[in-house]
């Protein structure tokens, strides 16, 4: 019999993804439980009647082990825990628990679909800066354009050069001259957002990165401040051939000073040895 009452009051830990029910399939086993959190638990857990029943949530997120150890050994009633996975729970609860999945993502959301036949899918805001210029460039509904600005507020230097390679830069010119970093932040995305009808359907082209000049870089290695006197000081052979001592032939063909010269390999003379005869040793 007491075996039997250890295995019924036996803690469960439900482990499964955001959304995938957990809290719902934990309120099964309890009537009408004590709901904590696994961070923040602050009570007597004598004051709670054994029929009851307690849940612990989020037991993967900074968890209190003492805590939550203290309720699993003094608690008589059946206590339930949740977490997103069975990894992130301290190896000692875990131990004390018999685990249970959830549902996986899409049969809750068949579930849904069933109960509410007009319900909508779930959409999420975030996007990358790809996904969130061809959106700006196809989508007809701007308010939504406006809040997927505001949500992921992207930078607004990135955002308005990969535009200017797609729609004609007069939709820009108000919103990159006069509205960026001078109004607000909430402003230049609202405004960025209207800028454009949508319903564009060409191809979308990325900006391409621009190839910057090695003579700065060069000169400053060289020890000459302008790279401008470096142009007049590759004149003279005497500073040139200073220079090929410091530089590959890739960064003297940017100079236009010419390749170094290759060093021949010169093919050491071999010492020959007379072969000695029998009679030399006698």
């Amino acid at each position: 019999m007491g075996l039997t009452t250890m295995n019924k009051n036996r803690a469960i830990l439900i482990t499964g993804k955001t959304g995938t029910g957990k809290s719902t399939k934990a309120r099964t086993f309890v009537k009408e439980p004590l709901v904590l959190y696994a961070n923040d638990i602050d009570f007597d857990v004598f004051s709670v009647p054994i029929d009851n029943g307690i849940i612990i949530e989020d037991v993967h997120y900074k968890a209190d082990k003492n805590a939550v150890l203290s309720v699993l050994r003094n608690y008589k009633g059946q206590v339930v825990l949740t977490s997103i996975n069975e990894k992130s729970v301290p190896k000692e609860i875990k131990t004390m628990c018999q685990i249970k999945r959830a549902g996986s993502v899409n049969h809750l959301r068949n579930e849904i679909a069933t109960m509410a036949i007009h319900s909508e899918e779930p959409s999420s805001y975030e996007r990358d800066t790809y996904s969130l210029v061809n959106e700006y460039l196809r989508e007809s509904d701007r308010d939504l354009m406006a809040k997927l600005l505001l949500f992921n507020r992207p930078s607004d230097t990135q955002i308005i050069s990969w535009l200017s390679q797609n729609i004609h830069p007069n939709k820009l010119i108000f919103v990159d001259g006069v509205v960026k970093r001078r109004w607000s932040q909430t402003y230049f995305y609202e405004m960025l957002a209207y800028a454009h009808n949508g319903k564009s359907f060409g191809r979308l082209s990325m900006p391409q990165r621009r190839q910057y000049s090695q003579v700065p870089k060069l000169a400053k290695r060289l020890g000459v401040k302008n790279p401008k006197v470096l142009q007049q000081l590759c004149m003279d052979d005497d500073v040139v051939s200073h220079f090929k001592k410091k530089l590959n032939n890739g960064e003297c063909r940017i100079l236009k000073i010419g390749e170094k010269k290759k060093r021949r390999k010169t093919n050491t003379q071999t010492t020959s040895f007379a072969v000695k005869k029998l009679e030399d040793f006698l």
